[in-house]
């Protein structure tokens, strides 16, 4: 074999070796983010994990979503996994007027540390929805997609009749509120939470998510509020800021090109052929 095939040969395994290493990372690059939240608002006691962005990658279920965001309990109950428990610390029970004129005796919690099914009352557990859609589907055999919002919610009355679930179709008791649509507020409290907006707008529409007795208007409201108090945080045409802003971006695009995650590989694949190719042609040349 000559010596010029020698250099091609090696040339491309080198590529192929890069190509793959290249692929393995894209491969840890999340598939997307999940926009989560879990609440304990039937008793009073606000967030068990505040709104947060979760990424997902390529083969994950809803539960594998969740347990990258908190420490819970699960069991298998022949249709899948069940979450039992969340991890979480008993602040003190305030259970809200329309909860308690059904559950007029509550217990407490079966175990330290963690808010469990059971606890409280014997209908109680965890449920959850999917951009306000009451789940149909085990949370393990939820797929999330990118932009889902997943709500964990804590019940403890009409297995979610206190979330505004009507069971009375199967003989389970009426939904106690009308259902309150949260997916946006989740959404836009996940995404401000460490950006410089004003603290107070911030605060109210935390408050509005934990509170059991907010309305559909009241977290309307709260999501008109965020987004007025955003958009007076966002540079204004022609400040030095939004040049910056657009010098960056257009640096961002470049090195996207070159093979950023929300880009591709490709762009980072070619350049190093081309590296390797013309190390190899200097190589050839040296030894001719």
């Amino acid at each position: 074999m000559n010596f010029r095939r020698i250099i091609s040969v090696a040339a491309a395994m080198a590529v192929a070796a890069g190509a793959a290493s290249f692929c393995a990372f894209a491969e840890d690059s999340p598939a997307g983010y999940v926009y989560f939240m879990a609440d304990k608002t039937t008793i009073g006691q606000g967030f068990t994990v505040e709104p947060t962005k979760v990424p997902f990658y390529e083969g994950d279920t809803g539960l594998d979503v969740v347990e990258r965001a908190a420490e819970v309990l699960t069991e298998d109950t022949g249709y899948g996994a069940y979450i039992t428990a969340f991890a979480d610390e008993d602040y003190g029970t305030y259970v809200p007027d329309a909860v308690a004129a059904v559950c007029p005796e509550m217990t407490g919690r079966s175990a330290e540390g963690y808010l469990s099914a059971y606890d409280y009352t014997p209908e109680s557990g965890w449920t959850y929805f999917i951009n306000d859609e009451y789940a149909q589907v085990g949370i393990g055999d939820y797929v999330p997609a990118d932009g889902d919002v997943l709500c964990f919610e804590f019940t403890v009355y009409g297995y979610g009749a206190d979330l505004g679930i009507d069971n009375s179709s199967w003989g389970g008791a009426a939904a106690l509120k009308t259902l309150v649509n949260k997916a946006d507020l989740i959404r836009l409290c996940a995404d401000l939470k460490d950006s410089d907006i004003d603290e107070n707008a911030f605060s109210s529409a935390m408050e509005v998510l934990a509170i059991y007795e907010s309305t559909q208007e009241e977290v309307d409201n709260a999501v008109e509020l965020l987004n007025n108090a955003s958009e007076s945080e966002a540079p204004e045409a022609g400040d030095d800021a939004a040049d910056t802003s657009a010098d960056d971006t257009a640096g961002d695009e470049a090195e996207g090109d070159k093979g950023s995650p929300s880009t591709g590989i490709e762009g980072v694949a070619v350049a190093f052929a081309v590296v390797v190719l013309a190390g190899a042609g200097i190589a050839l040349a040296k030894k001719q």
